[in-house]
């Protein structure tokens, strides 16, 4: 759609921002701003041109502002009556609105952006309560566990109920302690149950690992003792 007006017939340009969306999505921008902002009265548009004429409330000069390629990015050019004072601060403030409106649009527009940071907040967030007990238990156990994982190297004979209950115990207590904390619980430690949980990980690495080493060592250990005494009973 395209709406005329009388513009003034000289001007100059006096404002020029670019602008990393293109050309057509940077009008579409432009038109919404001036259009819905307090601070700027829309008189007609060009949608051929891709340029829009407006006035500032406190006065009656038209000027045009225009959207121009500039490769992959754009650029906004914003022509004055020639002898107008000057009004930085409104071309500012179209610029300063614009860029705001252009993210808004960029968002809208991906939504996978938006569950993105939806899940990263849910995930963060945390409160100004009393800490967490259970996220102080987390730290504790998983640091623990870390501990074990690296003495199982030592043992030796395996024990496999011991390595899986602590890896267990681990992330059901890092599970509550999650469940616990958060921006809308009533206790916090969101940031501790985090770095409990990357404990956790590689202390079940490491202990399974250890567990491993240790269950073959036994068994290569205890072959040949089994071997000679088949045939001391052979005998």
């Amino acid at each position: 759609m395209t709406t005329t007006s009388n513009p003034a017939s000289n001007r100059v340009s006096v404002a020029r921002q670019t602008y990393q969306s293109p050309a057509v999505q940077t009008y579409a921008a432009l038109l919404q701003t001036l259009r819905f902002s307090a601070g700027f009265d829309v008189v007609g548009n060009n949608d051929t041109a891709q340029s829009v004429m407006f006035r500032l409330p406190s006065g009656d000069d038209e000027y045009e502002a225009r959207v121009v390629a500039d490769g992959a990015q754009s650029a906004v050019i914003i022509d004055a009556p020639l002898g107008v004072n000057d009004r930085s601060a409104a071309y500012s403030r179209l610029y300063r609105e614009l860029s705001e409106q252009l993210v808004a649009q960029t968002t809208v527009a991906n939504p996978n952006v938006v569950a993105n940071q939806q899940f990263w907040q849910s995930v963060l967030a945390d409160n100004h309560g009393p800490r967490s007990k259970w996220a102080v238990g987390a730290v504790v156990l998983s640091c623990f566990s870390l501990i074990g994982g690296i003495s199982i190297f030592s043992d030796r004979h395996p024990d496999w109920q011991v390595t899986i209950l602590l890896i267990i115990s681990m992330f059901v207590v890092c599970g509550i302690a999650f469940a616990c904390t958060g921006r809308g619980s009533k206790v916090s430690g969101r940031r501790l149950v985090l770095i409990a949980v990357a404990i956790a990980c590689v202390a079940t690495v490491l202990l399974m690992v250890a567990t491993t080493v240790v269950q073959i060592r036994y068994s290569t250990g205890s072959a040949p003792a089994f071997s000679v005494a088949l045939q001391s009973s052979a005998r």
